[in-house]
């Protein structure tokens, strides 16, 4: 009996504290008020929902801030080999270096996963864009050292799904002419 008094006396109060959900509390639903790019697609995500606009053609995600780049990642794999190499036996370090074909030299395995994974050949559109032009993605793509740097910027960023910085304008998952039929045929 008192513990059905105290839920008559708690019930109202949990039901008004529910319904303040969207108050602001609720951090899944305080991004609606805060301007954010996220913020303004979940309202036009419910005015479509209504039937009373058009449905959002991009949903925006917030990436990392300090995401590291293609390069940093594969400078922190080189060094521990780098270490290894010179504390190999003497007559290893004479030896000639057994280079890789030069289509995997900088190809790091998540590229040839991806190379082997993407079917479609280069120029065919497998992915939406909307926005970006090919000059425009000229001009981003010569802010990397090689097309294999960005490919796995694009694939770090969020591609092939998404593609913000406008690597890959023309949609087939492959940023700045990155090429994966070499990595196909490699075998690797």
């Amino acid at each position: 009996m008192r513990n059905l008094a105290i839920l008559a006396l708690l019930g109202p109060v949990l039901a008004l504290a529910g319904c303040g959900e969207n108050t602001g509390w609720n951090p899944n639903y305080s991004a609606m008020h805060n301007g954010s790019p996220y913020a303004e697609y979940l309202q036009a995500r419910e005015v479509a929902l209504h039937g009373k606009g058009p449905v959002p053609k991009v949903i925006p995600i917030a990436l990392p801030a300090q995401a590291p780049t293609a390069a940093q990642i594969a400078g922190t794999a080189a060094k521990p080999r780098a270490q290894a190499a010179a504390q190999a036996a003497p007559a290893a370090a004479t030896a000639p270096p057994v280079r890789a074909p030069a289509a995997t030299q900088a190809a790091t395995p998540s590229l040839v996963r991806y190379a082997q994974q993407e079917t479609q050949a280069p120029g065919t559109r497998k992915y939406q864009r909307s926005g970006s032009s090919e000059s425009a993605a000229a001009r981003a793509c010569r802010s990397y050292a090689s097309a294999d740097v960005a490919q796995s910027a694009f694939l770090a960023a969020g591609g092939p799904v998404i593609d913000p910085r406008g690597l890959d304008p023309d949609g087939d998952g492959f940023a700045c002419g990155w090429d994966p039929r070499p990595l196909r045929q490699s075998g690797l």
